[in-house]
């Protein structure tokens, strides 16, 4: 130990860990699957073996949930969101064709404002079913900061595209969403990983 984990190796684990995760299914196990997934990521000689190298024994466990396994998440996650334009989702929603005006950056990616031709303005605000709260935050937050979305008196419809993160989602879940967003005019839809 005491060498520091240069770029190459810190990607060539990632890489591995990504592999892996796809062939497991890591997105649809459950706990006891993950910690067993996790288990055999500090014991793979790819992954586990390769970073006792570079760190205590104590914090391969924490480097690799933390580090990698999150952000793979992030990426099923961007992919599952990215799999349908906003063009499209607001003509599966509203049955509307609109186009992109506005597309936000750093923290508000996956937040998209549209216009129809009819001058109707949306806001696409992608996000995870389990921090739906923060999808709609970014939504009302950019109808804040830009006044101009708001035409004649009305506020542009919000819809929020949320992507299941495990790949499932139950039909209790999804209802108690709906019904959430639905009391203050919000849709919702959800893309699956």
């Amino acid at each position: 130990m005491g060498s520091v984990l240069s770029k190459a190796v810190r990607d060539k684990i990632k890489e591995t860990v990504f592999k892996k995760a796809d062939e497991f299914g890591y997105m649809q196990c459950d706990r006891p699957q993950s910690g067993r997934f996790m288990n055999d990521l500090i014991d793979d000689p790819e992954v586990g073996r390769v970073l006792i190298e570079y760190m205590p024994k104590e914090s391969v466990r924490t480097y690799i949930k933390d580090g990698i396994l999150n952000a793979y998440t992030k990426a099923v996650n961007k992919k599952a969101l990215a799999a349908s334009t906003p063009e499209q989702t607001i003509k599966d929603v509203y049955h509307e064709t609109a186009s992109v005006i506005y597309e936000g950056k750093n923290k508000q990616s996956g937040l998209f404002v549209l216009r129809s031709k009819t001058g109707v303005i949306y806001v696409v605000s992608g996000g995870t079913v389990l921090k739906w709260e923060t999808a709609l935050r970014k939504a009302l937050d950019v109808i804040a900061m830009f006044p101009r979305f708001t035409v004649g008196g009305q506020p542009p419809h919000i819809c929020l595209k949320l992507s299941s993160g495990t790949g499932t989602i139950t039909e209790a879940d999804k209802e108690h969403i709906l019904k959430a967003v639905g009391a203050v005019g919000v849709k919702a839809v959800f893309c699956a990983t």
